[in-house]
């Protein structure tokens, strides 16, 4: 497994049009807010946000993969440690950055 990264003469281009909430129209908005709630995001902009804003074209996604993601990656008995080994496992099998 490699990472690439971007050389002098290439430059990272995202495929998806990323939606800040400064720019959201209402809907978006109010479905970022409430996934800020939801995990009880601090800062500015909140780092999930930064998650979830690849679902800003659609914005009625927003809160549902912010439910499930939620409910995966922070709900439950799990210990961290454990839930944090399986994201890294996951991201490594689909040759994802973790």
């Amino acid at each position: 497994m490699s990472i690439e990264t971007p050389t002098d003469q290439q430059s990272f281009h995202p495929r998806i049009k990323m939606i800040p909430a400064r720019k959201a129209d209402p809907e978006l908005r109010r479905a970022y807010r409430r996934t800020t709630e939801l995990w009880g995001a601090t800062g500015s902009p909140p780092m999930a946000m930064q998650i979830v804003q690849c679902f800003g074209n659609r914005p009625h996604y927003v809160e549902p993969v912010a439910l499930g993601y939620h409910y995966t990656g922070w709900c439950g008995t799990l210990p961290r440690t454990v839930r944090e080994s399986v994201a890294v496992l996951v991201s490594r099998y689909n040759d994802c950055f973790y």
